[in-house]
């Protein structure tokens, strides 16, 4: 996918800044609509299957009723799952323009598989308007290629939130690697929630289509959708303790916590409104439940938005000198911009050095005065760095580029001699 990177522009820093936020916009939108089509169709196929065993109507007329809910119109899949996953593509082409490792062929391979699944999903759903001929294999094929593009673009966010700290070796083997399957696991489990709480509002609601009189399908509705949220968001908090323990301990920051906070805060009151479905049934509640629900995603959501910003200050600090460089020549002006040395530094080395002391590695205090006047031989070990001194294991190659490992080095000479100095 690099025609994409190439078509990409440089962007000031403002303007990436911005594209974090539309970055949230696009993740919200699809994840919520999308994680409703999925688990929707699922539950759909289920209850249709389900029919031919029990004989009873019920399982028909919910099937029905679920896969109408979620899936509307043609046109909002489009406006809602494909542009959204459009649009992200683009923002990560733009922000891993600069990158080695970027994400595009995941979403991209996403976006075509999900297409598909969506022919298929409305076939199924078309088929059911027509009891005579329920074309049920199509709904099951539609479920299943969703599975795999959903596994697929979660594969790409993972590249995104980890990059830097995780290295994909192939499309394939990436999908089975553990981030992946534990933030995939997180996806479907946090999806079955919210689908769940959609459907007990969207039938329940009295801005419902069609109004239900029926108590014995009333309560056959709430007594098999409860089951499924609770289910559901009784598993959320364990994966999502899981989840927080596999980002790296440098990306942790006190807004990640809050976040983590908040959403806890939100699934406690999901809990209560389910409790008060089940005991004092109200469309009230529902709608409180699902809206809890929505925002609990939306709170991990800014997580990983948070994670990719950090993640991304390298390539943000390059395009933003690139930027700065192209508009300095539009103007004719002749402008030095350089790296920003002191902030890749806090991304790639951060985590195993100090200054003063101790950490993965020795203290640069201690070091680095060796390469005053050598800064050469400082800069060619930070690009191809070898085991010097036996009592601290081998650093890892940072993966830097040129201009990238000379800010470093400038960065390290410069703040070492300002501490021997005092």
């Amino acid at each position: 996918m690099e025609w994409l990177q190439n078509i990409s522009l440089p962007q000031s820093l403002e303007h990436i800044e911005l594209l974090s936020y539309l970055l949230v916009i696009s993740l919200f939108i699809f994840i919520s609509y999308i994680s409703v089509i999925f688990w929707g169709t699922g539950l759909s196929v289920f209850f249709k299957s389900s029919e031919k065993r029990s004989d009873d109507d019920k399982y028909k007329r919910i099937a029905k009723d679920i896969i109408e809910l979620v899936t509307i119109n043609k046109s909002i899949a489009i406006v809602l799952g494909i542009v959204p996953l459009i649009t992200l593509i683009l923002i990560f082409a733009q922000l891993f323009q600069s990158a080695e490792i970027t994400n595009l062929i995941d979403l991209t391979a996403s976006l075509i598989l999900l297409s598909i699944a969506m022919v298929f999903i409305y076939i199924y759903k078309n088929s059911l308007a027509d009891l005579k001929k329920p074309r049920l294999v199509f709904g099951i094929t539609g479920f299943i290629i969703m599975f795999f593009a959903l596994w697929l673009f979660v594969a790409g966010m993972t590249v995104a939130v980890f990059h830097g700290h995780w290295q994909p070796e192939g499309l394939f083997s990436d999908l089975f690697s553990s981030l992946v399957i534990i933030r995939f696991l997180y996806f479907v489990v946090a999806s079955l929630a919210v689908t769940g709480g959609a459907v007990l509002f969207g039938i329940f609601s009295p801005f419902a289509k069609k109004p239900i009189d029926d108590s014995d399908y009333n309560e056959f509705v709430k007594s098999r959708m409860l089951t499924v949220t609770f289910a559901a968001t009784i598993l959320l908090p364990l994966i999502m303790f899981v989840n927080l323990f596999i980002i790296p301990d440098t990306y942790l920051s006190g807004a990640i916590f809050a976040y983590i906070i908040i959403g806890l805060f939100l699934l406690f009151l999901a809990y209560h409104f389910l409790y008060m479905i089940f005991v004092k049934f109200s469309s009230k509640f529902t709608a409180l439940l699902f809206f809890s629900l929505l925002l609990m995603l939306l709170t991990v959501i800014i997580n990983d938005k948070i994670i990719i910003s950090n993640t991304t200050k390298v390539q943000s600090a390059i395009l933003a000198v690139e930027y700065d460089k192209l508009l300095a020549e539009l103007k004719g002006e002749d402008v030095a911009v350089e790296l920003n040395g002191e902030e890749i530094y806090k991304i790639r080395c951060a985590s195993c050095h100090k200054f003063d002391i101790k950490l993965v590695g020795p203290p640069h205090n201690e070091v680095v005065p060796k390469y005053f006047g050598k800064e050469e031989l400082l800069l060619a070990f930070i690009k191809n760095p070898s085991r010097i001194d036996e009592t601290y294991p081998s650093m890892p190659n940072p993966g830097l580029k040129p201009d990238e490992a000379k800010a470093v080095t400038d960065y390290v000479l410069e703040q070492v001699k300002k501490n021997v100095e005092k």
